[in-house]
């Protein structure tokens, strides 16, 4: 039977549900991410309109500034990110089973076999594309191939608001073109070894045998081998839960006060207890990472008996694996994480925990004011920092 996968990719997605939630937006430069008057904070997403000065993904703040100081500067709303990336899922489930999410704006699925209850599929993926656009109000992108690797090759060339087919006899006439950092692994070093070579492009690359490519780029040569023939045989593997979940924060000025080492911790520790709860789970093993200022990684961790996702005791335990590991050095980042998660029954915390069943029902309290007044009306004052400067927020 004939494999039939398809890339969904949303075009811009923090800016585009930026915009959609905001009409004032629409047809602006809309970057979203930090204060852009802070250091070392970078854009989440930006709009299609603030692409066109250069700005991009990854990018710092204060850069993107620079290229467009007229740009208005949106804090980032992940759980209505969350949200909207959840209704895609649930379209995207009526399809198939094999439903997999490569990240929150972008999804596998594969429709081989699924003609007799749909139709032809590439005519499916249309229609997913078109009910993404009039259910949500937001476009994709869509690649149509014969695997995951052609497909999302497919949605990147369309981008924005594309729709790419490649069928079995188009895929060298597709590839070939292609320059060779459209080959996944294919990084800036990498590329720029292979053009010592005189190979620009993926049609450069096949007289070379495997052997050839492995003795150049190890294990990975074997895969870049299958690559440049368009072939790739790995599965679109179905949403399973997740196996942990964490958030870090790289701070604008190293920080080396034990006192403030500490309510950065606290503020991690609440933001990760609120995802944690949205999401109803629960964790056994915490883990800290710290970065220090000559950018030196370290990680920690703590398994307990008992699950958990209260604020309180994330925090607590986050303190006691971070002290040791200051002495006097300044710490660039800060990250906290749990793992060993599982689903939190109703009464979870207060059978096994009943310290913190308080600050449970707190938290749960919090994240409805959230929900209904934005994330920005409660918070500790324990950690309220003045902003440097203003900047442009929805």
């Amino acid at each position: 039977m004939k494999r039939i996968v398809v890339h969904i990719d949303m075009d811009a997605f923090f800016a585009s549900v930026e915009q959609l939630d905001n009409p004032e937006l629409r047809g602006k430069p809309v970057v979203v991410g930090g204060n852009p008057f802070v250091s070392r904070t970078v854009v989440s997403s930006a709009s299609y309109e603030a692409r066109e000065y250069g700005i991009h993904s990854a990018m710092p703040m204060r850069r993107a500034f620079k290229l467009c100081p007229s740009a208005i500067f949106v804090r980032p709303r992940f759980r209505r990110y969350e949200q909207i990336a959840q209704q895609i899922f649930s379209i995207l489930t009526n399809y198939s089973p094999l439903v997999e999410l490569a990240s929150i704006d972008e999804a596998y699925i594969d429709l081989t076999g699924t003609e007799k209850l749909f139709g032809e599929p590439t005519k499916t993926a249309m229609e997913i594309k078109l009910r993404i656009r009039d259910e949500i109000g937001l476009t994709a992108s869509v690649g149509v191939a014969p695997n995951k690797f052609l497909a999302k090759m497919a949605s990147e060339v369309g981008k924005p608001d594309g729709f790419i087919v490649i069928t079995p006899d188009k895929v060298r006439e597709f590839l070939d073109p292609m320059p060779i950092e459209a080959l996944w692994g294919i990084g800036p070093k990498s590329a720029e070894h292979i053009r010592k070579l005189g190979v620009h492009k993926v049609a450069d690359l096949l007289p070379f045998d495997s052997e050839t490519l492995k003795s150049m780029f190890g294990k990975a040569g074997q895969i870049l081998y299958n690559l440049v023939r368009g072939i790739d045989e790995m599965p679109v593997e179905p949403y399973s839960p997740r196996k942990s979940i964490s958030i870090e924060r790289t701070f604008s000025q190293d920080l080396s006060r034990w006192e403030t080492i500490r309510k950065a911790l606290l503020a991690l520790a609440d933001k990760l207890a609120e995802r944690m709860m949205h999401e109803k789970i629960v964790g056994r093993t915490i883990t800290v990472r710290i970065r220090y200022h000559d950018f030196s990684t370290i990680t920690r961790s703590k398994t307990s008996e008992t699950p958990t996702c209260s604020p309180r005791k994330i925090y607590s335990e986050a303190t006691k694996l971070v002290h040791p590991e200051v002495k006097g050095r300044k710490i660039r980042l800060l990250g906290i994480g749990m793992s060993n998660l599982s689903k939190a029954s109703h009464k979870i915390l207060s059978l096994f925990d009943s310290e913190y069943e308080r600050d449970e029902k707190l938290l749960q309290a919090i994240l409805k004011i959230k929900d209904k007044f934005g994330s920005d009306k409660i918070f500790r004052a324990s950690y309220k920092e003045k902003p440097s400067r203003k900047f442009h927020k929805k």
